[in-house]
């Protein structure tokens, strides 16, 4: 077993606030495989502690759940009301120095990848460490919400940004020092319509 790469374990941050209007119900509690999207994603975190921001619709008890400040801001805003959360007497747990952020889509993701995601922002020079540390399909396509951040650099930019209200992941991420980390085995797969998530369930049931 690879030693733990840092002190304190990350927090994993799993967004559930978007509107799913693709898929016309709140797709992190659809079922695939016997459980809701969303408790597959919290599965993946292990033993690391984990927030849920959004709709705690299909959240497994236990599992803390914050509010967005104005629901509808999109991940960036979620990601706003997960940090002044870690500040609160709400998350009364070490403040982790790495936080992975996820979509609550990600029917495959797995501890694995997670691992290998937060193990990429470590580095034998800190001053060359990257801030964020991305998740890159077979396809080449960037997906930001599979991804580690350092929380310094979250909380940097994020004060950068201003007002988080609907603003992109893309602007978030603009200009940030990131390492892209690969996808071979397609755990990143994320479920956007209907037939997404009919294929998701066809691939949970050869699981």
């Amino acid at each position: 077993m690879q030693p733990r790469p840092y002190a304190v374990d990350p927090l994993v941050v799993v967004l559930t606030g978007g509107g799913s209007r693709r898929m016309g119900s709140h797709k992190p509690a659809l079922d695939v495989g016997g459980r809701p999207l969303v408790a597959r994603v919290l599965a993946a975190a292990g033993s690391w502690p984990t927030l849920v921001v959004g709709a705690g619709e299909g959240v497994p008890d236990g599992v803390q759940v914050a509010v967005e400040r104005e629901p509808g801001g999109g991940p960036v805003g979620g990601l706003a009301a997960a940090v002044t959360t870690l500040d609160t007497d709400m998350f009364p747990r070490e403040t982790p120095e790495v936080v992975v952020v996820l979509a609550a889509d990600l029917p495959f993701v797995t501890h694995a990848h997670l691992d290998r995601l937060v193990r990429a922002l470590r580095t034998a020079d800190p001053a060359d460490a990257p801030d964020l540390a991305v998740t890159v399909d077979r396809e080449g396509r960037t997906n930001w919400l599979c991804a580690a951040w350092r929380a310094t650099a979250l909380r940097a930019r994020l004060v950068a940004l201003g007002d988080a209200y609907g603003r992109s992941m893309r602007d978030l991420c603009d200009g940030i020092r990131a390492v892209r980390v690969d996808d071979p085995l397609d755990v990143s797969l994320d479920v956007d319509t209907p037939a997404d998530l009919e294929r998701a369930r066809r691939r949970a049931g050869g699981d």
